[in-house]
C-alpha cells in the first residue's frame, strides 16, 4: 500500500512539469487562451490578454476556480463592437376622461 501511495506522489509531481494541458476546443486563429493558474485573481488573466492584443478584445469564456487558484479565459482580439442605442421608448400618457356631461 505504501509503495502505491509512493508512485502516485511521485506521477502527481511529474504531472506538474509537464506544464500546463493543452487548450482545445476554440480551434479559430482569431482566439487566444490565457491560462494563469497559480495567480492571485482572473485579473492576471486579463493583463495577459491586454498584452495579447493591444487593440482591445472580446471576452468569449472565463473559467475559474479560486479555491485551487485555476484561472483561464478565452479572448477575441479586436475592439468589441460599438454599442447601439436604442431609441428611447416613446411615454404612455393616459387620456383624460371626459368631463361628465352636466345636465342644462
Amino acid at each position: 500500500m505504501l509503495m502505491r501511495l509512493a508512485a502516485i506522489a511521485a506521477l502527481s509531481t511529474l504531472a506538474g512539469c509537464l506544464g500546463p494541458a493543452e487548450f482545445r476546443g476554440w480551434s479559430e486563429r482569431e482566439y487566444k487562451f490565457t491560462n494563469c493558474t497559480g495567480a492571485a485573481s482572473v485579473s492576471t488573466c486579463h493583463e495577459q490578454a491586454r498584452v495579447l492584443c493591444p487593440e482591445g478584445y472580446q471576452l468569449a469564456e472565463e473559467r475559474s476556480d479560486p479555491e485551487i487558484k485555476r484561472y483561464s479565459i478565452i479572448v477575441k482580439c479586436g475592439a468589441p463592437p460599438p454599442a447601439v442605442e436604442e431609441p428611447s421608448p416613446r411615454p404612455r400618457t393616459r387620456r383624460a376622461a371626459p368631463a361628465p356631461a352636466t345636465p342644462k
